[in-house]
């Protein structure tokens, strides 16, 4: 997944276990710049901020 390609999008993001988070991607951290090894985004949904490593992420919809 491209996951820099979603910054500044808002999307729709469905997780491997079939949670779905609606929200604007903030940010991208690549695998050098994350503790966990892995591409990551940064979701805000307007009351909160989700970090998603690429593993957990099953789809990405861009909604605009």
């Amino acid at each position: 997944m491209k996951l820099w390609t979603y910054v500044g999008k808002n999307v729709l993001v469905t997780l491997i276990n079939g949670r779905e988070f609606i929200g604007k991607v903030t940010n991208f951290d690549d695998e050098v710049e994350n503790e966990s090894g892995e591409d990551s985004i940064n979701l805000d949904d307007g009351k909160s901020l989700y970090d998603f490593d690429e593993s957990q992420i099953k789809s990405i919809e861009i909604l605009d």
